[in-house]
């Protein structure tokens, strides 16, 4: 683990949960989704330099709001909408929580997660927790597309790089088994459907987070800890330079990074005050 990246927190919430975080195009808010009544996620934003925290749309939408991704180019941001359990749509909302509504596209399914943006902003990448595979989707409308081969892997998570040329995913291999996400490690899809895992030899690892030059992703696994607590943890492209950036006292997942790569975000536990879930930011480690 890399010495000396010691997390500020942005948020604190006891007897809730703050997760998913994301930044603004211009790296001045976190946006992430707060659950506070035990029932429902509200899309809620702080500054990146601290201070109160501000809900994202005037009028709630009468969903849960999880999973939230923003554009860098046209300030719209896609989230997960959950309107009933086991009920899960796309939707958008521009940057300032105006103008909420569900994406209509033919061919997804009622379990959509993890919306991902490509670079031009007019198509995403999200994760069909029906058939468990990636799809591709305009928001123009027309059909979607499936990515993966569900034969072959299961997947979870997906992140679309910046140059729109691969898709990095959360997945495992399909042995017949029933999925279970706490065994995903990282893949690799081309734009020409070609598949391979991150890492040679791959090990758990979930949510993975392209850096904006794509030269390097950030995940979140809990490989080396006794206790099944997570860390976020960052490797080249070329699926070297594996280095630990948190500890696992923190428990951190969904990293995330800053526009200008100097920045991280991620939802972790304080280590200070007990049972508050949290939005920490730390100045991006440089990894050699």
């Amino acid at each position: 683990m890399l010495a000396g990246v010691k997390p500020h927190f942005l948020t604190g919430i006891t007897n809730g949960r703050d997760l998913w975080p994301c930044f603004s195009p211009d790296g001045m808010w976190v946006l992430f989704s707060r659950m506070a009544d035990g029932h429902n996620w509200e899309l809620v934003r702080v500054p990146v330099s601290g201070g109160p925290t501000e809900k994202l749309m005037r009028s709630q939408a009468l969903i849960s709001a999880t999973r939230a991704s923003w554009s860098p180019n046209n300030n719209l941001i896609a989230f997960t909408g959950i309107s009933a359990p086991g009920i899960a749509a796309i939707w958008i909302v521009n940057g300032d929580g105006t103008a909420a509504h569900a994406l209509n596209a033919s061919g997804l399914s009622d379990q959509m997660f993890y919306p991902s943006w490509y670079p031009d902003g007019s198509r995403l990448a999200a994760m069909d927790g029906r058939n468990l595979v990636i799809k591709r989707f305009d928001l123009a409308g027309g059909g979607a597309v499936t990515i993966t081969d569900q034969a072959k892997v299961l997947t979870g998570k997906p992140s679309v790089s910046p140059d729109g040329k691969w898709i990095a995913f959360a997945g495992q291999r399909n042995a017949g088994q029933p999925y279970d996400q706490e065994q995903n490690v990282i893949w690799l899809v081309s734009e020409g459907g070609v598949l391979s895992t991150l890492e040679a030899i791959p090990v758990q690892g979930r949510s993975p987070a392209w850096s904006p030059d794509g030269a390097r992703l950030a995940f979140e696994s809990d490989r080396g800890s006794d206790e099944g607590r997570y860390a976020v943890f960052v490797i080249g492209r070329d699926g070297r330079g594996l280095t630990q950036v948190t500890d696992y006292k923190l428990n951190a997942t969904h990293p995330a990074w800053s526009p200008d790569g100097r920045r991280m975000v991620f939802d972790a536990e304080d280590p200070k005050i007990k049972n508050v879930f949290g939005i920490a930011i730390i100045d991006t480690p440089i990894v050699k």
